[in-house]
């Protein structure tokens, strides 16, 4: 029993150990505000709920956070360096990291099709913003305008488009080299259809040859029998006349 128990701590130890180990969890994520139809952009210690736009889109780049195998996490914006926290009036504020407490941390849960994020300290404080992009505090405000949906900031739609479509950068070269590809498989059918009709259209035109020659021979017999045939008729028409010619003249006599 004194070598379990010990043991027993030695396994704890070590569980404590790796749970300490295992890095946070980090994801970089967009969260659009349905309500607003804008971005949660932070900017300073600014926290709304803007359009996309280019020279604000740094600042609409988040990542999810971590620190342990609970659900509670972090919303930390990437390039002001701080966290979406929850003041003591329940406003939405961003804070840098030396400040960030319980306040700070969320759940993550699912309404519907939509993403929510609760507060870690209070389960009835949400964070939200209203239509014109403003923080709302509290709970004073229409309940979806707490609805998140999340996608990966580095997607556009153009480029999607341009992609499916075939016109992004580099496609052009991509569709040649396939094009090639699918070429050189194709050559040796080709060659070998090729081939196929070459054969075909000899034979067809050496069946013609050989039949116009028949047809110049059985011509030729034709005219050569004709000729034979020729000298004989005018023989008969003479003997016929002779005959005739006498006939008259035995009448005549009488």
């Amino acid at each position: 029993l004194p070598q379990l128990a010990v043991l027993a701590k030695i396994l704890c130890l070590l569980m404590v150990v790796m749970c300490g180990a295992v890095p946070a969890m980090v994801r970089s994520v967009s969260l659009y505000s349905t309500c607003s139809s804008g971005n949660i952009t932070v900017i300073g210690r600014t926290v709304k709920a803007m359009a996309r736009d280019d020279i604000i889109a740094p600042f609409q780049k988040l990542t999810t956070q971590s620190d342990d195998f609970s659900r509670k996490l972090y919303i930390f914006a990437e390039k002001s360096q701080r966290y979406i926290c929850f003041n003591k009036r329940w406003k939405p504020v961003a804070l840098p990291k030396k400040q960030r407490d319980a306040m700070c941390q969320f759940y993550e849960t699912y309404n519907g099709p939509y993403l929510r994020y609760r507060s870690a300290v209070d389960n009835t404080k949400y964070l939200g913003f209203n239509k014109y992009g403003k923080p709302i505090k509290g709970q004073r405000g229409r309940q979806e305008c707490f609805n998140f949906m999340k996608y990966n900031p580095s997607f556009s739609i153009n480029d999607h488009n341009d992609w499916m479509t075939g016109n992004a950068p580099g496609d052009h070269h991509r569709r040649d080299v396939i094009h090639r590809k699918h070429h050189h498989q194709q050559q040796p059918q080709q060659r070998q259809i090729h081939q196929q009709l070459l054969a075909h259209r000899t034979k067809k035109n050496l069946l013609q040859s050989d039949e116009i020659s028949r047809e110049l021979i059985t011509t030729h017999r034709h005219r050569h029998s004709n000729r034979l045939k020729q000298p004989h008729d005018e023989l008969a028409v003479i003997s016929r006349r002779r005959q005739h010619n006498n006939r008259h003249i035995d009448m005549s006599k009488y």
